[in-house]
């Protein structure tokens, strides 16, 4: 039986007793907030709450310890920021003026949990429990043990090629579409909301009720610039649906994509450029841009309306104008097989082909004209549209109707002073990260690709350490130049994760630039430590070695322990 006073309240682990836990360094000292549940509190007579994970404007986030399952836990309290107040027993307490703000969370955060209990997805983190106290309420989660996706971005080069990006948001995309099916709009779909498992799949996090997803006078607004639409804003609030999902999602696979966010969309009302560089343009499949295109149009009327059309456009290139093209080659299709048929036999039985021949080219002539119309017109209203129709500076208004849409994300400017002669100064790239090229004047110019990853002991790991063409260098539009990207230095002394659980063993070890798919975990009995942590490693803690190794953990299991032993092997999978 786990004595729970020795318990960390920053790992959930057992301390040796000193003031410092030696797996995750929480102090003991260490106390919440006055307006957060105390740490080592008893929440419902079953759960011992430890530190503060997470606030936002619905309530707070604890880690805690499930006395029952003998296993940590992550808590989420309902207690609306601005509007709610601890008392000295820690019940919660309300601003009189906002009892009915208060009470009308406290339902929708009810009913929100109820209904993600009902949804089994690989995606989520499941709802273990939903219950009342403290005159307020609570969810029971699995613990949170990945890594967000933009610190996973960070360390591994900043960007995916769309290649690697597809199988991982798939199954997610898949989620999202059962969540809006049950009637939850997440509202908050970002970088920060999406985490990374150890076992190499993306996982939503942060769904949170509705009326924190926009400004409002009672709720403090939780939302993420750049992933959130337009409508979440105070200045343009409207209703939300699954096309507000759409726009997170997207302007979140952008990032991946691309390395940066969108602009924020009440920015973009004014200012709706989208224009990327030209060799992200060249790599990314078509229907990747365009569908991106259709998702991230700031008026609501124009963006692509469900998660499932923004799924089919972006991994089936199943766009409003594929599918006319296809309506279109089929309804030819069909006239031109009556009217063989109808040229075979005349009412005398005598074949009408002679004198329908004529008639018959001239028909098919006028369908076959007829299809190329219908398409140039669908073109010059989607794709060509800023060729056609150029924009006009934009006033600003409150008026969301008014409201210009969103340029296409494939379109590059290729600039209207382009001269074949004039030269360009290449810029110094070195010690630059790959996202961070964006902001240099003018990059657009060249084709810059990566060529390779290397070591370098004088830049940081995931910066540019050498360049093809020399900064200062004078070059024509499009010149390709290549770079390399650090390493990090050729040899690094390996941390002592031993003690530590295997999931937080492989966070200390990313951090140090080990390769993900490279850790691997390996079961040892051992009787003599807790099941699941780290007992011994390869190579050993303080050996110098290179950031590309094999890494092989060795961790405890027993008899003495519930933990389920298929929850911790598998190590670090490999994310293809």
């Amino acid at each position: 039986m786990v004595n729970v006073n020795k318990l960390c309240p920053g790992c959930m682990n057992e301390m040796d007793g000193s003031g410092i836990c030696s797996i995750c360094g929480y102090d003991s000292l260490s106390k919440n907030d006055v307006d957060c549940l105390n740490v080592r509190y008893i929440l419902s007579g079953r759960y011992v709450i430890g530190k503060v994970l997470d606030r936002s404007s619905e309530g707070i986030t604890y880690l805690a310890f499930d006395q029952n399952k003998n296993i940590p836990v992550n808590i989420r309290e309902y207690f609306p920021l601005s509007i709610s107040s601890r008392n000295p027993d820690k019940t919660v307490s309300i601003q009189k003026s906002d009892t009915y703000s208060f009470n009308e969370g406290l339902i929708e955060f009810l009913e929100l949990n109820r209904k993600l209990s009902a949804i089994e997805s690989d995606c989520l983190f499941p709802v273990n429990a939903i219950f009342e106290d403290n005159s307020t309420a609570y969810a029971v989660f699995s613990q949170n043990t990945g890594i967000t996706l933009s610190n996973f971005l960070d360390v591994n080069g900043g960007v995916l090629k769309w290649e690697q990006a597809r199988p991982l948001f798939l199954p997610l995309i898949d989620t999202i579409i059962k969540l809006n099916e049950n009637g939850i709009i997440h509202g908050g779909i970002s970088p920060e909301s999406i985490f990374v498992s150890r076992d190499g799949k993306l996982r939503l996090s942060n769904i949170s009720i509705i009326q924190t997803r926009f400004a409002s006078e009672n709720f403090q607004t939780a939302i993420y610039p750049g992933c959130a639409a337009i409508e979440q804003y105070s200045t343009e609030k409207g209703n939300m649906g699954s096309f507000t999902d759409v726009y997170g999602l997207a302007a979140t696979i952008f990032r991946v994509l691309i390395g940066n966010l969108p602009d924020p969309a009440n920015e973009r009302i004014h200012n709706d450029s989208m224009a990327i560089p030209s060799h992200f343009a060249d790599e990314l499949p078509r229907q990747v841009l365009v569908s991106l295109a259709n998702a991230l149009q700031v008026k609501i009327a124009g963006r692509t309306q469900t998660v499932e059309k923004f799924r089919d456009e972006l991994v089936y290139g199943e766009t409003e104008e594929n599918i006319i093209r296809a309506e279109t080659r089929r309804k030819n299709e069909e006239i031109m097989r009556s009217k063989r048929i109808a040229e075979k036999m005349e009412p005398n039985g005598k074949s009408k082909h002679k004198n329908s021949s004529l008639k018959y080219g001239i028909t098919a002539a006028l369908c076959t004209v007829g299809a190329f119309v219908i398409i140039g017109v669908i073109m010059a209203f989607t794709v060509l549209k800023g060729y056609f129709f150029p924009k006009k500076p934009v006033e600003k208004t409150s008026d969301a109707d008014s409201m210009p849409s969103v340029a296409s994300i494939g379109e590059i400017d290729e600039g209207a002073d382009v001269i074949e002669e004039k030269k360009y100064e290449v810029p110094n790239l070195i010690g630059k990260y790959y996202t961070e090229l964006k902001d240099i004047e003018k990059i657009d110019v060249f084709n810059i690709s990566i060529a390779d990853k290397k070591f370098s002991n004088s830049v940081p790991r995931g910066a540019i350490c050498s360049q093809s063409v020399k900064a200062g260098n004078s070059v024509v539009r499009n010149t390709k130049i290549k770079v390399s990207i650090s390493l990090g230095p050729s040899t690094i002394k390996i941390a002592d994760v031993t003690g530590l659980t295997t999931d937080k063993a492989i966070i200390e070890l990313l951090k140090q630039g080990f390769l993900y798919d490279n850790i691997s975990l390996v079961e040892k009995f051992d009787a003599d430590n807790k099941a699941g942590t780290v007992i011994s490693q390869t190579p050993q803690f303080g050996q110098s070695v290179n950031t590309e190794i094999k890494i092989v953990l060795y961790y405890a299991v027993n008899n003495n322990d519930d933990t389920d032993s298929e929850d911790l092997i598998g190590g670090a999978d490999n994310i293809e």
